[in-house]
């Protein structure tokens, strides 16, 4: 196969053109390192390489210039815009930067087209001020204020031009004006022999259009076009759109041929299309065409990655059959977590407030990485202790219990100017400098650290140059926007091994073999963009480019990929998302149904299979160890819910109760439901404990309903670690409990006011017994009562819940009495029963009645422990007998317990 630049080099010579002292001009400076090899192979004697330039290059150099970066243009921007506008007009930069960014692309596109300012900015502020036609004479002020910013913009365009004149310092616009400047000037009085050697080139904007029709006419210049000649002669395929376009336009052609070494498309083409659902899906099925590739075509077979974004995922699965591999694109530092954990840092310190930092920022910066180099272990403990302490805001004070002397407490500190925060970055930076160099294999950490200290370094300057930055969130914005400027380049071999690259990088080379993943709809070609204030209709009337054109620029890469390729194989993403993913790019549907190919073109979908994995229950085998710590639980007492999640699940007992494995609690922003549950209790604990062994008269509830709001604040406070007050959810569930309160103050008011005696025994009153369980020994049991109370002569013992809870949940079958210790539904019974239990050794009783009051459902009132009648529960007064049969079954689960031959058998939950 002779590659398009092979074939170049040989018209050249056969033209008697020195390829030696031409100027070449190419798509990419990747091109520019083939097109050197490919010099080499023709010149056997040591020679000075010709210059190869870029586009963008040529255009600086024949502009004598040096574009800069949009990003830096800005300030420059800004002072020009307020050369324009009155003080009192004048956007603050922050708002500035908000639109300026889109402004800037727009004038660079209209000055590499070429196109006149004024006629255009006249026919914008008119388009635009009919966009707001309006009957009414008096527009409303924001109206006023759009459609003077559009009149005045090609103010802003002149003064922006004037500073940069003045400042030396051009866009990539303006650079393209002033090529085309010097480009008619040169052609005048130019005597230069040497030829300027265009190739490869497609789209081309108006200025380089006029630029290199001046050279041809001229005679001083030769361009070669990489596409076929049969998508040439196709007047409707896309991908010689622009080509075919020039043919007909440019003068040069009506005497010349039009120079095109291509005609291979027809040839048979083994293409295959692969449907896989998926990312790493796509990458599996890369990975398995790359194992099959013969070692001695490596070198001619390329993997194009259309969205770039794979490319980490894709060097982790790159196969053994690879020895060498070379990875063309950069990978942009916005990809790497040291970028994230410096914006976390910004982030921070601009959306601190006077309660202090938000906690999950600095959960952020505490979990990363880095911190972990920064503080060592310290940076765990601090995520516990905030989480512990349920800190919602953080404060520089925060850790002083915990760490004194460190890194953190820089970052920490309060930041009052822009200044002092880029200092706090450059400071972070040095220390994780230090830190590094000091610790083995930590390359490509260094690397990183190299390429955002660039970063830093340039948002510095920026900062240091420009008075009006002053806002925290300038800076965060900055920082986002120089980050992915800046790619850390891979060291390799650019010539040698299997290739990786992006799609543009593709231009004027050859493969034999390609591999491209995510060729789908919406990345290949991208879409529409709407990144511009310049509607269709003006493109349309300016002849710049639409979506359309963008999507014939699409096309010409990938057509262009299999001119001289043998064995293609396209890669799609077959999974769809809510936005409607998962088509196959069109480009895959033309290769499908177009009548006049020849290739072999074959469709395949891949399903990875995942073993199904067999939930297998969990089987623990009691140990000694597992002895030893239930006899200290023996000891210290079995709680009902300590015996209840037994009944749930064995596997949660053994993990919470044996193991005394804790989840980590995340903190609580927002109250949650057992939190609620715990300042109910507390409240009303407090609400009536100073009328304990007292009859409950109509005047002791007007005491009490003034003590609600004062005793629910103090309740929250001890149960709900924050120093706010409740607000949003918080509030909310403040109301709520105070609703729940009120509720069962007036529930008991009621019955007070109907006649009832009604005598509060208690409230949170702890109750411990030890009872001799046969076979086992000594146990302890205990439990907290949320009230006992003695209503018309009647005991009550009484849960209360802050869930819903059913009769159901409280009777059971007084034939099936061993069901409180094998369905967890009945845990409630369980645990009234035990709480009477533990009461009768206490204080003996006749008879008493148990049950809980749910505030979910309170409209059900006190629901107590009964038996079941038919198809509902009636009430069951707890006598002699029912606590009899209930210690039996309490001595049954103890002996189970203990029971060396009964593993822990995990149930699902």
């Amino acid at each position: 196969m002779n590659s398009f630049l092979e074939k170049v080099l040989a018209d050249l010579e056969n033209n008697n053109i020195d390829v030696i002292t031409a100027t070449y001009v190419v798509p990419s400076r990747r091109v520019g390192i083939f097109l050197s090899r490919y010099l080499a192979q023709r010149i056997e004697q040591p020679v000075f390489l010709p210059k190869i330039y870029s586009v963008t290059e040529y255009i600086e150099q024949l502009g004598q210039v040096e574009i800069v970066n949009d990003l830096d243009l800005l300030p420059l921007f800004y002072k020009a815009y307020k050369s324009v506008e009155t003080e009192g007009n004048v956007d603050s930069f922050d708002e500035f930067i908000g639109w300026a960014t889109t402004i800037l692309k727009d004038f660079n596109e209209m000055d590499r087209y070429l196109v006149d300012p004024e006629q255009f900015f006249n026919y914008l502020g008119s388009v635009k001020e009919m966009d707001h036609w309006a009957l009414n004479q008096n527009p409303t002020l924001m109206v006023s204020k759009y459609l003077r910013f559009w009149k005045k913009l090609h103010l802003y365009y002149n003064a922006f031009q004037q500073l940069c004149l003045e400042n030396e310092t051009v866009y990539q616009g303006m650079a393209y004006r002033l090529a085309f400047a010097k480009a008619e000037q040169l052609s005048n009085n130019s005597t230069t022999k040497n030829k300027t050697i265009f190739l490869g080139l497609n789209a081309l904007n108006t200025a380089e259009s006029n630029i290199i029709q001046k050279l041809l006419e001229e005679d001083q210049a030769c361009i070669y076009w990489d596409i076929d000649q049969y998508l040439m002669e196709l007047p409707y395929h896309e991908s010689g759109k622009f080509i075919r376009k020039f043919k007909k336009d440019w003068k040069y052609y009506d005497k010349n041929e039009l120079k095109i070494y291509g005609n291979e498309y027809q040839s048979n083409k083994k293409i295959d299309i692969h449907g896989a659902a998926g990312n790493l899906s796509m990458i599996q099925v890369a990975v398995k065409l790359m194992e099959q590739i013969p070692q001695e075509e490596l070198e001619d077979t390329a993997i194009i990655l259309a969205d770039e974004r794979l490319l980490l995922p894709l060097l982790d699965a790159i196969p053994d059959n690879i020895a060498h591999f070379n990875v063309t694109m950069g990978l942009s530092l916005d990809q790497l977590p040291l970028s994230a954990f410096v914006y976390d840092i910004i982030k921070m310190h601009t959306e601190a407030t006077e309660d202090g930092y938000y906690y999950k920022g600095v959960v952020n910066i505490l979990e990363s990485s880095f911190a972990f180099v920064l503080i060592d272990s310290d940076s765990r403990k601090l995520v516990k202790y905030i989480k512990e302490n349920n800190l919602i805001y953080v404060t520089p004070s925060s850790f002083d219990e915990v760490i004194e002397g460190t890194i953190l407490n820089k970052i920490m500190a309060p930041i009052q100017n822009v200044g002092e925060l880029i200092k706090l970055i450059e400071n972070v930076l040095l220390e994780l400098k230090t830190k590094l160099l000091q610790e083995e294999n930590r390359r490509l950490e260094i690397e990183q650290l190299l390429g955002i200290t660039e970063v830093v370094q340039n948002l510095s300057t920026i900062v240091d140059n420009n008075e009006e930055i002053k806002d925290l969130k300038t800076v965060a914005y900055l920082y986002k926007q120089l980050v992915p400027l800046k790619n850390l380049d891979f060291i390799g071999e650019p010539v040698r091994g299997l290739q990786i690259m992006g799609l543009l990088e593709t231009r004027a080379l050859d493969y034999k073999n390609t591999i491209m993943l995510s060729v789908n709809e919406g990345i290949l070609p991208a879409g529409k963009s709407t990144a511009s204030y310049i509607s269709n209709d003006m493109k349309y009337q300016f002849a710049l480019p639409t979506y359309s054109e963008k999507d014939s620029v699409y096309a010409y890469h990938f057509y262009r990929l299999l001119h001289r390729v043998n064995h293609a194989a396209f890669i799609y993403n077959t999974e769809g998302d809510t936005l409607g993913g998962g088509e196959k790019s069109r480009f895959l549907t033309q290769l499908e149904t177009d009548p006049n190919s020849k290739h072999i073109v074959s469709h395949q979908h891949y399903i990875f299979k995942n073993s199904a994995v067999k939930e297998e229950l969990m089987v623990v085998e009691k140990e000694p160890s597992y002895f030893e710590r239930l006899q200290q639980i023996a000891s210290s007492g079995f709680s009902p819910s300590a015996l209840t999640s037994y009944v749930r699940n064995p596997i949660d007992f053994y993990a919470s109760k044996i193991l005394r494995i804790s989840q980590m609690e995340d903190v609580e922003e927002n109250i949650a439901a057992n939190t609620m549950g715990s300042i109910i209790h507390e409240a009303l604990d407090k609400l009536y404990q100073p009328y304990v062994n007292k009859i409950l008269i109509k005047e002791d509830f007007d005491k009490i309903k003034k003590q609600i709001k004062p005793e629910l604040d103090v309740a929250y406070q001890e149960c709900y670690k924050s120093d706010s007050t409740p607000l949003g959810k918080n509030k909310i569930i403040y109301e709520v409990s105070l609703h729940y309160i009120k509720m069962m103050v007036q529930s008991d008011l009621d019955l007070v006011a109907s006649g009832s005696e009604l005598i509060i025994k208690s409230v949170e009153r702890k109750l411990e017994a030890v009872i001799d369980v046969p076979e086992i020994g000594k146990v302890k049991i205990h439990g907290m009562v949320d009230r006992i109370d003695q209503l018309d002569g009647k005991l009550r013992i009484i849960d209360y819940k802050s869930g819903a809870t059913a009769k159901g949940n409280v009777g059971i079958d007084p034939e099936n009495f061993d069901i409180i210790i094998d369905d967890y539904g009945k845990a409630k019974a369980f645990q009234v029963l035990m709480y009477t239990y533990l009461y009768s050794h206490n204080e003996p009783f006749t008879e008493a009645s148990a049950g809980i009051i749910s505030f979910k459902n309170f409209d059900q009132g006190y629901i107590p422990f009964g038996f079941k009648a038919g198809r509902s529960y009636k009430e069951k007064m707890i006598d002699v007998a029912v606590l009899q049969d209930f210690e039996q079954v309490l001595f049954v689960l103890i002996k189970e317990l203990f029971n060396k031959n009964i593993p822990l058998t995990e149930k699902p939950v």
